[in-house]
């Protein structure tokens, strides 16, 4: 991802969905990896077995993390996470009583294992839940720094782990919680509790790669009668688990991949029909080739209009089976186009 110097492009490089797998060397790099080859893996053994007990504690301390992550974002007014947010448009997440519980780790030593403690999680419980790691010195450290920080959630909504998006040297990418015995990165997804009352009154599932394309897509579904929800991969392929809870979680028997590159739009079909198509009837897809991200279309000129209509137009998946590029193919609405979208209240705080 560039960095852009106007907010109407600040999101426009990000990586399409064609290319979720493309930065592999990068996925889930940070801090760890050199302490990684000088002092064995730092990650916990996910096989372990647990008792009811020890299992509850671990999701308590998840949960505990979620919280000071969240303190954290307020806190910390100057961090480049909360720039982030602002310039990809995101300010509701920055109101206190949004439902995402977007965070920032910050960047410190140890300030989440320190706050952990004082809340009566022993280390051994922190490193367990995938939270912290031992540095070379032998100390309990904080897994994740200077990052902004997404909940990840099990078939219970239950706060099981984490994504965070940090800052490097190309751009922003992204890191994750390691398999823990309460979490598998396959098996839990970011945004579907967050997004619950939507998914509740029948709203379509639109998989994107980057949370502000689903922020914007959330966005624009609540401004329009609530017709779908935006779901971030976050780098990633959807798994066959992650598919069977989407599933579960939605009260449609539709889903719609957001394609950004035509040209590798065959590659997409590759990756996501096999699964989709086992748990919802109609897999469909939405393109966008203009040079924009839905979040980046939400703050071009007329953006919110020209977001809504796009997601008004899908086709099947399955189409760009026997082509690179379908853009001159006729689509279809899945449902009626709605009224102009009426000017509401600034979303700036």
């Amino acid at each position: 991802m560039r960095r852009c110097s106007n907010n109407a492009r600040v999101l426009e490089s990000r990586n399409p969905v064609p290319e979720w797998t493309r930065r592999r060397d990068l996925r889930g790099v940070d801090h760890l990896e050199a302490w990684k080859k000088r002092v064995g893996s730092q990650v916990p053994d996910p096989n372990a077995l647990v008792t009811a007990a020890e299992r509850r504690r671990l999701l308590e301390a998840n949960s505990a993390a979620a919280r000071f992550y969240r303190r954290e974002l307020f806190r910390g007014r100057r961090t480049w996470a909360r720039t982030h947010l602002q310039a990809g448009g995101a300010h509701e997440v920055l109101a206190r009583e949004a439902k995402w519980w977007v965070g920032y780790a910050p960047d410190a030593r140890s300030r989440l294992v320190d706050h952990l403690r004082s809340q009566r999680f022993d280390l051994a419980t922190v490193q367990k839940a995938g939270l912290g790691v031992r540095d070379p010195d032998g100390r309990v450290v904080d897994r994740f720094r200077d990052q902004l920080m997404l909940p990840a959630r099990n078939e219970h909504s239950t706060v099981v782990g984490f994504i965070g998006l940090r800052q490097g040297e190309g751009g922003v990418y992204y890191t994750r919680s390691p398999d823990t015995s309460i979490h598998r990165r396959s098996e839990s997804l970011v945004g579907l509790a967050e997004q619950g009352d939507l998914l509740d009154g029948g709203a379509l599932p639109v998989l994107v790669n980057d949370p502000l394309d689903a922020l914007a897509i959330e966005r624009v579904s609540r401004l329009t009668g609530g017709r779908w929800i935006g779901v971030p991969l976050c780098d990633a392929v959807l798994s066959a688990q992650q598919a069977v809870l989407l599933s579960a979680h939605s009260a449609t028997d539709t889903v719609v991949v957001w394609i950004m590159d035509p040209g590798a739009a065959r590659r997409t079909v590759q990756d996501f029909l096999p699964e989709l198509a086992k748990t919802f009837q109609r897999v469909h897809a939405v393109e966008l080739s203009s040079g924009h991200s839905p979040a980046s279309l939400w703050l071009s000129d007329g953006g919110q209009q020209r977001l809504h209509s796009q997601l008004l137009r899908t086709r099947p998946l399955a189409d760009y089976r026997h082509s690179r590029q379908v853009r001159a193919a006729t689509t279809r609405r899945i449902e009626p186009p709605a009224p102009d979208i009426p000017e509401g209240p600034s979303l700036d705080l």
